[in-house]
C-alpha cells in the first residue's frame, strides 16, 4: 500500500507540473507504461479506477483554469457610471502584440508635453497602417495639424475616411465633445488624455504664444504677474478665445458658461463625465510611468511605446512671472485646471497601484531601454546601417531598432501630419 501511495503521490506532481500538455487518454496510457503502476492494477483495481478518476477531473479543471485574455473593468467608483472604457489584456504578462488596441482617440492638449506623447500615437498608427482623423490641410488656423481650437470634430473640419476605410486613431488637436468624438471613431475606441501642473503649463504658455492681450496691453517689466492680479481685466470675452483661462479643461470640453461660473457642483460633474470618458490621463510629471501604463492598457510592445522629447523650450523664465504670490494667485484664478489636475494626478497613482509591484520593475527597464534608444538614434545617422538589438524580456519578444526607426522618432509633427496626409489620401494639399 505504501508503493501505491507514494506512485500516486509521484503522478499528482507529474500531473500538476504537465496538466496542460496532455489529453485524457494521455493519462490514461500514462498509468500503462509505468511498471509500478500496472502492479497496482492488478492488486488495487479500486485505488486505481479512483486514480484514474481523479486525472480526468484535475486535468479538466485545469484546462479550465488556464490563463486566457479577458476583459478588466474598473470599479463604479473609479469609472463612473453608463459607458465604461475596457482594457483588454491578458492575465499573465503577454509578449505578443496581436491583441494591441487599434482604435485610439488621444486629446493633444496645448503645452503639456502632448507633442512628445503624440509621436507615439503617429508612429504606431503609420507602423500599423492606420487611418487618421485629418483636418483638411487648409483650414481657418492656418496648421494642417489642426482640427479645431474652438470646437470638436465636425463634417467641415474633418476629411472623410478613404474609400473602404473607417477612421481608427485621432491625435491633433482639437476640442473634445463627447457626440462628435463618437461619430467620427469606433465604439471601442481607447480615449487617452493629456494633463500638467497647471501653473507650469501657464508659464509655458506665456512663453512660447506670448498673447496679445497679455503683453501687448500690459505695459510693465512684469505683465505676467500684472495680468494675474486681474485677470478678467484683460483676458478675451469668450473663454474659448482664450489660451490661458482654465485652457486644458476648455481642451477637455468644458462648457464656456462653468469657465465663467466655476460652479463647484458642476465642475465635479464635468470631472466625473471625463473620468468615465477617458481610460487613461497622462500626468506630464509622471511622464514616463504614464506611457508605461498606457503600453499595458493598450497591449502594444515596448518599441510601440519609446519616445524620445519633442519641443523642449530653450527659451525659459522668460514670462515675467516674478511675483512671490503667482502660483498660488493663479490657483485662485484656474480653479478648474487644479481640480481637474488633482484629480487626475491621484486617479493615475491608483490605477498604477493596481498594477502590482511588477510595474516598478517594468518601469527600470523601460527606461533603461529608453536611454540605449536616445543614445543609438542621436548617433544612427553617421552609422545608417547599423541595428540596435534588445533583448528578449519578460515583457517583451526581442527586437531591432534600425535607422528608419530613429526617423519616425525624431521626425517632428508637421512633417509626420503631412506624410501621413500624402500616404492616407495621395496628397499633402487634400
Amino acid at each position: 500500500m505504501n508503493t501505491y501511495v507514494h506512485v500516486w503521490r509521484s503522478y499528482f506532481f507529474y500531473l500538476l507540473q504537465n496538466f496542460g500538455k496532455m489529453s485524457v487518454s494521455g493519462h490514461f496510457n500514462f498509468y500503462l507504461q509505468i511498471q509500478p503502476i500496472r502492479r497496482c492494477c492488478v492488486r488495487n483495481i479500486r485505488g486505481v479506477t479512483f486514480a484514474l478518476v481523479m486525472s480526468v477531473a484535475l486535468s479538466l479543471l485545469f484546462l479550465e483554469g488556464k490563463p486566457r485574455a479577458d476583459k478588466i473593468n474598473f470599479d463604479d467608483h473609479e469609472r463612473g457610471r453608463g459607458d465604461s472604457f475596457l482594457i483588454y489584456r491578458p492575465f499573465s504578462t503577454t509578449k505578443k502584440v496581436d491583441r494591441a488596441v487599434r482604435h485610439v482617440a488621444f486629446l493633444k492638449v496645448h503645452k503639456t508635453g502632448s507633442s512628445t506623447a503624440q509621436n507615439i500615437f503617429l508612429r504606431f498608427g503609420w507602423n500599423h497602417n492606420l487611418t487618421f482623423v485629418l483636418p483638411p490641410a487648409k483650414n481657418p488656423f492656418g496648421y494642417p495639424n489642426i482640427i479645431s481650437l474652438r470646437e470638436g470634430p465636425t463634417s467641415s473640419n474633418v476629411l472623410p475616411p478613404p474609400a473602404g476605410k473607417h477612421h481608427e486613431i485621432l491625435c491633433n488637436h482639437v476640442i473634445y465633445n463627447r457626440t462628435s468624438f463618437r461619430t467620427y471613431l469606433p465604439k471601442n475606441t481607447f480615449y487617452v488624455g493629456i494633463l500638467r501642473e497647471p501653473y507650469e503649463c501657464f508659464k509655458s504658455t506665456l512663453n512660447y504664444f506670448r498673447p496679445g492681450y497679455i503683453f501687448l496691453k500690459i505695459k510693465s517689466p512684469a505683465p505676467g504677474s500684472d495680468y494675474l492680479t486681474d485677470p478678467l481685466k484683460y483676458e478675451p470675452e469668450s473663454a474659448i478665445s482664450s489660451i490661458t483661462n482654465n485652457r486644458m479643461a476648455v481642451e477637455f470640453g468644458c462648457s464656456e458658461n462653468l469657465v465663467k461660473s466655476k460652479n463647484r457642483d458642476q465642475i465635479m460633474k464635468f470631472i466625473k463625465q471625463t473620468e468615465q470618458d477617458f481610460g487613461l490621463v497622462i500626468i506630464t510629471e509622471m511622464f514616463e510611468e504614464s506611457i508605461l501604463l498606457l503600453k499595458r492598457y493598450l497591449n502594444w510592445s515596448i518599441k510601440d511605446a519609446l519616445y524620445l522629447n519633442k519641443n523642449i523650450a530653450h527659451r525659459k523664465n522668460v514670462s515675467a512671472l516674478v511675483g512671490p504670490y503667482d502660483r498660488e494667485l493663479y490657483k485662485q484664478w484656474a480653479t478648474i485646471d487644479y481640480a481637474l489636475y488633482d484629480h487626475f494626478y491621484k486617479r493615475l497613482r491608483q490605477q498604477i497601484r493596481k498594477e502590482g509591484n511588477d510595474f516598478d520593475e517594468e518601469l527600470l527597464h523601460f527606461a533603461e531601454i529608453r536611454r540605449i534608444t536616445s543614445e543609438f538614434c542621436s548617433v544612427s545617422g553617421k552609422y545608417k546601417d547599423d541595428k540596435l538589438a534588445v533583448k528578449e524580456s519578460k515583457w517583451d519578444e526581442k527586437f531591432e531598432l534600425a535607422h528608419t526607426d530613429c526617423l519616425l522618432l525624431q521626425k517632428q509633427e508637421m512633417h509626420f501630419v503631412k506624410e501621413i496626409r500624402v500616404r492616407q489620401y495621395g496628397s499633402e494639399d487634400i
